[in-house]
This record gives C-alpha cells, sequence and structure tokens, in this order.
C-alpha cells in the first residue's frame, strides 16, 4: 500500500499550502513566482524532485529545447516529477507585455523555460494561487497576479457600491460586459451587482 505522503492528493495539498507571496517578483504590470524560489521550495520538501527540458527535434534532425511553427511561433516545455508523479507543460515563449514573439532568441526561450517550469511546479500546488485568473485568454497566461483585472473588479464594485439610482447602475452593467473580466472575478462584481440593484427597487 502506498505511503499516504507518496499519494497525489497530498504532496498536491503541501505545496498549495505553502505561502508563495515572498517568492514573487513584478515586472511591468504583472507579477511572477521567481523560479529560483519556487525550485529551492519544492526541494525543501521533495529533496528527490526533477525537471526536465523537453528537447525537440526539428525538420533537419536539429535537437534543440523548443518548437517552432511555421509563422515563428515558439514553445518549450518541461515535466516536473515529484514523489513519482510527473506532470508536463508546454509553455508559449512570450516578451515582456505576456505577448508571442515570432523567432525569438536564446535569451527569450530561456526565460520561457522558467516560467513553463514555475507553472508546471503550479499544477503540482505551488503557487496555485497565483493562478485564480487562468481563464483568462490565452495570451495572458503565466505565473502572474492579475492586477489590472483586479483593479478593474474592486472599481466596478466601488461603482456599484455608490449608485444612486437603476439607471446608474445599467450603465455599470454595460462597462462590467465590456471589460470581459475572468468569471472568477466576474462573479463577485456581478453578485454586488444585483444585490445593489435589489436595494434599489426596495427603497
Amino acid at each position: 500500500m502506498a505511503s499516504k505522503v507518496n499519494q497525489p492528493d497530498f504532496v498536491f495539498k503541501k505545496l498549495a499550502d505553502i505561502n508563495v507571496s515572498n517568492m514573487t517578483e513584478k515586472k511591468g504590470r504583472f507579477t511572477y513566482l521567481s523560479w529560483t524560489h519556487a525550485w529551492k521550495a519544492v526541494k525543501d520538501n521533495y529533496p528527490t524532485a526533477t525537471f526536465v527540458k523537453t528537447i525537440y527535434t526539428d525538420n533537419q534532425n536539429n535537437q534543440l529545447p523548443f518548437m517552432r511553427d511555421t509563422k515563428g511561433n515558439t514553445w518549450v516545455g518541461v515535466s516536473v516529477t515529484i514523489e513519482g508523479i510527473t506532470l508536463e507543460e508546454i509553455y508559449m515563449v512570450t516578451d515582456h507585455n505576456n505577448k508571442a514573439i515570432q523567432f525569438p532568441d536564446s535569451f527569450a526561450v530561456n526565460t520561457a523555460h522558467q516560467r513553463c517550469l514555475t507553472k508546471c511546479l503550479a499544477y503540482h500546488g505551488l503557487g496555485i494561487n497565483v493562478y485564480a485568473g487562468e481563464d483568462l485568454p490565452m495570451e495572458s497566461s503565466n505565473v502572474e497576479v492579475l492586477d489590472d483585472y483586479k483593479d478593474k473588479a474592486d472599481g466596478f464594485k466601488d461603482k456599484i457600491k455608490s449608485a444612486k439610482n437603476q439607471k446608474a447602475l445599467d450603465a455599470i452593467a454595460k462597462d462590467i460586459s465590456a471589460a470581459k473580466l475572468p468569471d472568477s472575478l466576474a462573479g463577485p462584481v456581478r453578485s454586488a451587482w444585483s444585490n445593489k440593484s435589489r436595494q434599489l427597487k426596495a427603497s
């Protein structure tokens, strides 16, 4: 019978319970989980953990640490094994604005590997809370705190709270729809709107 500490749900819970707030770094509009701190946290808890960068073969039989389509879009792959549990991630090479890079240089590929590693670690549980907005469009995915969307959601809540009538509330609803917030943030905003609407109708 497998030991409890080797079971997938135990590994995930243990890593998910680690506070990573002091392991992040701000770059532009986004906050990233540092791959060095993340990997150290994993190794501190699971010394035998390993990761492997995927090697691809191109149409000329060259062995490369990335794969690329005919338009130059490029991806990297990383697999992480913890307590016999292997999870994989394939990640697009992006710039500092999280936009795809066509024909990226080696530095961008290396950075993508680091981001791919941290995202793969999140699948194991570490820093999973950083991905609370994973229902965003793919070009915004990465190990990032969704600051802009959270700010917008908080702003909508403030406007809803101060709305004096249903007409003002309806105008806010249009702005909320246009903002296309991820479901994890839109839900609470919609609830606040509905509650305020009931209050106005009852007054």
